[in-house]
């Protein structure tokens, strides 16, 4: 708890749980459910589950606060604007930390998902690399800064907001294919950055509900008009051990198309391990702009 920032202050209490049980915020940081019948757990939570648990709750609580202390009158002023900490630490930020030649490839991949909805072959990417450097050099730089992902065999599997492997948000490219993004926000980034028009399909996580958004020259039209998109994520941005968690591991599979505000504060109560805020059509189009529209610039 002092590695977190917080006073080592502890609450003992009997019942029904499993034993041993450490909850923080209700949750048990094994994972385990706390509501089961009472037994005795063999593997009880480790110091860097409850390190990363405990930081996950500073987090959420922070962002909590900041997120109250905005004021009525700053939202009547710009109904669009997001909370500021929502664009901390977001891909134009891990970018803006990449060398100029792993950037060069960088885009060659972006352009790449644009023109054909998959990531480059190696022929590509070998044409791509700058003279006098190395291809797995520069796409290790790039998955070190979180702005590509590569699996196991060193292949492409996202390049944020595109991804290789289907995910429950599909773009269709005005003039171009169709392909994946990695999360909600992402997909409503697409347009700007490629400046083409983007129908998204997607699909309420809850419900099953599909969503459709018609992204065209920096304005959407929404299906249903109550859409509105969930940003957050499961764990904290970095580790016990003080490494960075990806995106793709943290925040992608939470950030979401909801059908109406109902449905995302159900998910939300169904999901407390998640910490984050919901975004209205404007404030998650702003965002996905912000942090999209231009990084295929030179």
């Amino acid at each position: 708890m002092t590695e977190a920032g917080l006073p080592p202050t502890f609450t003992e209490v009997i019942g029904g749980y499993p034993s041993p049980s450490v909850l923080i915020d209700g949750v048990d940081v094994t994972g385990v459910d706390s509501a089961g019948p009472a037994a005795c757990v063999l593997t009880p939570p480790t110091a860097d589950q409850i390190r990363v648990a405990l930081l996950h709750a500073v987090e959420a609580s922070a962002l909590d606060r900041n997120l109250r202390q905005t004021t009525l009158e700053d939202s009547m002023s710009d109904p669009d604007e997001y909370p500021a900490e929502l664009a901390v630490g977001v891909t134009g930020t891990r970018v803006a930390e990449v060398s100029a030649p792993a950037r060069t490839v960088h885009r060659a991949i972006l352009r790449a998902f644009a023109d054909t909805g998959q990531a480059p072959d190696q022929a590509a990417l070998l044409a791509a690399v700058p003279a006098g450097h190395e291809l797995d050099v520069l796409l290790a730089e790039l998955h070190d800064r979180d702005v590509v992902r590569l699996d196991a065999a060193g292949r492409i599997r996202a390049a944020y907001p595109f991804s290789a492997a289907p995910t429950r948000h599909v773009l269709a490219i005005d003039g171009g294919p169709s392909a994946y993004s990695m999360c909600a926000v992402d997909a409503l980034g697409v347009s700007e950055m490629l400046g083409r028009d983007v129908a998204i399909t997607s699909a309420d996580p809850l419900t099953q509900e599909p969503i459709a958004v018609s992204v065209r020259a920096g304005a959407a039209v929404w299906a249903p008009e109550t859409a509105v998109v969930y940003v957050g994520a499961n764990q904290p941005a970095e580790s016990s051990s003080g490494d960075v968690i990806a995106a793709e591991d943290r925040c992608c599979t939470v950030m979401n198309f909801f059908t109406d505000p109902g449905t995302a504060q159900q998910w939300i109560a169904e999901n407390p391990a998640v910490s984050g805020v919901v975004l209205t059509q404007g404030q998650a189009l702003r965002l996905g702009v912000d942090i999209f529209g231009r990084l295929l610039e030179e």
